[in-house]
């Protein structure tokens, strides 16, 4: 908080000190109301119609408490606490009718000490005269159980009066626990029947927790689990200190209240380290504090250890606070713990804030209201009791899945351990066959090696007769066309040498595209034939792609061949490559292209910069190339069916491929035709390849 709020929120809670201050002066000087008993009604709580008085040494006879001042209205139950002062409880109550049996006086807490009830006439002070107080009864644990008007686990005293009336009942009280109690007014035949559907309920709770002990104990002795072990020890002290509590044994044997009380204090003591440990089990903090760990439980032993010893001593109250104390500071502090373990993931941390908050919830407004702090009612009477109910069934399913998980595991990792063993000794077999084994692997090995080499070698040769006989018939073919024109053409020019001119140059044209056919496939076959030869090296040189483009585009009619560049400027279109392997490259591009492009048709040639690479695109209008061909344009040999109506040994764009990766470039068909014209693009670095 900012300095600047401190002046107001002091304002504040001296104002709330203040109506604080005025509500409880108004409340010592109200009067409580009398509690009507109509006969209707089975039951009446007296809280809201009670009040108090203080007898520090207890001096104070009936007459005398009824006569003194200080009394003071109580808004709930009496809740005062560890005291060793003489409680009075003043109630007023007004009779309309008696019912048969009259009513029974009970108090809940079943440890008060002694308990007197006195009543009398509150017509007697119309006459001037005082009360006169009659007892109605004594219980209490100071008393002998066979001594008790009623037979019940905690303090019932009739109060059967005679007739109709105002009357005023005092109850004085003393007590080494807390004195904390509910005083409840109940008609003779509810308060039977009462009684016996709580004997039957009590039955069915301890039954439960008898059957949970005797579940664990079996369980605890089949498997020997520690977390079982201690949680027997764990729950049969919470039920040890619930049925002496409830005063249920006392009231099945009498047990002196001598007794009672140091039995109820040792529990009470030792259940303090004995749940701390559960709690450290279940959080499995000894992982993450183990130092701190032990520590602590060794602390809270001693003090357990000399809280027991001042209870047997006789000093209960001296005993027990510390012991209410200190567990109210352990609730806090393994809240705090979880909600921090939550927050870092902690797995166990999961199940303790479900089973273990339950529990402290309940024991918390235990405590409360055994200091003082929480009205007396049925809720903050029973509250621990169902708390504790649900705290040890969820526990007890923890413990018992926990254990299943650890049997899984352990049985799990001794499957491991016998793979692993039948592993290790697979591999010692193993070894054992290798070495037996060893020569005749390397004889296999030898002969894998030869057989491999031999079928190498006869793919090699296989391959080579293939293309020997692949050669062969395109030689066949594509040499006997040309070597026809050249023959006839030579021959009529032989026949007529008077003839005109212009057929003299025609049939020398014939002969000379004849001999240039030739000669292209000649040099294709040679250049594929380099290509091969896995040490051939390039001929790097300075290459002006313009330059070569118009020495290759003269080689055709003019126009038919037109070349476009970007950057316009074809002084920057420079490469550095094998200049004989790159016209070799774009001259099979452009007779492709020429070869498929129509007649008047033109074939384009776009050069394009793009970062470090020279993109040289060829395009023609021609048929489009069917699907089934394009994947297979670049093969050695391979003519497609646009290309059967053309001659050609199917070596061109084979070639083109292989030189664009000697040259550390590529080839590719961008366009099939169709609606658009047939385009292979080549591209080269402009740099010289690594």
């Amino acid at each position: 908080m900012k300095r600047k709020y401190y002046p107001t929120a002091g304002v504040w809670l001296a104002l709330l000190a203040c109506v604080l201050a005025g509500v409880l002066a108004v409340a010592g000087q109200a009067r409580a109301e009398p509690l009507r008993l109509d006969g209707r009604d089975r039951i009446e709580d007296a809280g809201g119609h009670l009040e108090r008085l203080y007898d520090p040494d207890g001096s104070l006879d009936a007459a005398g408490a009824a006569m003194a001042g200080g009394w003071t209205a109580l808004p709930s139950n009496l809740s005062a606490g560890f005291t060793p002062a003489t409680v009075w409880l003043r109630l007023p109550v007004q009779v309309d009718e008696v019912p048969q049996g009259g009513w029974m006086l009970r108090l809940s807490n079943s440890l008060l000490d002694d308990v007197r009830v006195y009543v009398s006439r509150s017509a007697g002070n119309e006459a001037g005269n005082a009360p006169a107080w009659t007892l109605l009864g004594r219980s209490g644990e100071d008393v002998a159980r066979r001594d008790w008007p009623v037979d019940y686990r905690s303090p019932v005293i009739q109060f059967n009066p005679a007739q109709a009336g105002s009357y005023v009942i005092l109850v004085r009280l003393q007590s080494k626990n807390a004195m904390a109690t509910r005083l409840e007014v109940w008609q003779r035949l509810a308060f039977d029947n009462q009684s016996r559907r709580e004997g039957l309920l009590f039955g069915l709770y301890f039954g439960f927790y008898l059957l949970l002990i005797c579940a664990h104990a079996v369980f605890w002795l089949v498997t020997r689990a520690p977390m079982s072990g201690l949680f027997l020890a764990y729950i049969g002290n919470c039920v040890f200190n619930e049925v002496l509590s409830l005063g249920l044994v006392q009231q099945l044997t009498g047990l002196p209240v001598q007794w009672s009380d140091r039995l109820l204090g040792v529990g009470i003591c030792f259940s303090l380290p004995i749940a701390l440990r559960i709690a450290f089990r279940q959080l499995n903090l000894a992982a993450l504090y183990p130092r701190a760990v032990r520590w602590i439980e060794g602390v809270f032993w001693a003090i357990a250890i000399g809280c027991a010893l001042l209870v047997v001593s006789g000093r209960y109250g001296m005993g027990m606070q510390p012991v209410q104390s200190l567990a109210l500071l352990v609730i806090v502090g393994f809240t705090v713990l979880a909600a921090y373990l939550l927050k870092r993931g902690w797995r166990p941390a999961r199940f303790f804030a479900l089973a273990f908050g339950v529990f402290y919830l309940s024991v918390l407004i235990a405590f409360l209201r055994n200091l003082g702090v929480l009205p007396v009612n049925a809720f903050t009477e029973y509250v621990s009791t169902l708390g504790t109910m649900l705290h040890m069934l969820l526990l007890s399913l923890f413990i018992v899945g926990r254990y299943e998980r650890q049997r899984r595991i352990r049985e799990l990792q001794q499957a491991n351990l016998a793979a692993d063993l039948a592993r290790q000794h697979s591999h010692w077999l193993e070894r054992e066959v290798a070495l037996r084994t060893a020569e005749m692997q390397g004889e296999i090995e030898r002969r894998v090696a030869l057989e491999g080499e031999l079928r190498t070698s006869l793919d090699k040769e296989r391959r080579m007769f293939v293309e020997q006989r692949e050669f062969v018939a395109m030689v066949s073919h594509e040499f006997r066309t040309p070597l026809a024109i050249i023959t006839t053409s030579a021959q009529q020019l032989g026949r007529n040498l008077t003839a005109p001119v212009e057929k003299s140059l025609a049939r020398c044209a014939n002969i000379r595209d004849a001999a240039m056919r030739l000669l292209a496939l000649v040099d294709e076959y040679l250049t594929d034939d380099r290509m091969r030869e896995p040490r051939a090296a390039l001929r790097m040189t300075q290459c002006e792609l313009p330059a070569l483009l118009a020495d290759l585009a003269s080689e055709y009619p003019p126009g038919r061949i037109q070349c476009a560049y970007e950057p316009a400027d074809p002084g920057r279109h420079v490469l550095d490559c094998d200049a004989g392997m790159l016209r070799i490259a774009l001259r099979n591009l452009l007779a492709n292209a020429d070869r498929h492009c129509a007649e008047g048709g033109a074939v384009r040639v776009a050069v394009r910069e793009e970062g470090e690479l020279l993109h040289i695109a060829v395009s023609n209008p021609g048929s489009a190339i069917p699907p089934a061909d394009q994947e297979r344009l670049f093969q050695k040999y391979y003519r497609g069916q646009n290309a059967l109506r053309h001659p050609g040994a199917g070596l061109g764009l084979y070639l083109v491929s292989s030189i664009a990766q000697r040259l550390g470039g590529a080839v590719s068909l961008t366009s099939a035709g169709g609606n658009d014209p047939v385009c292979f693009s080549l591209s080269l670095p402009q740099r010289r390849p690594v």
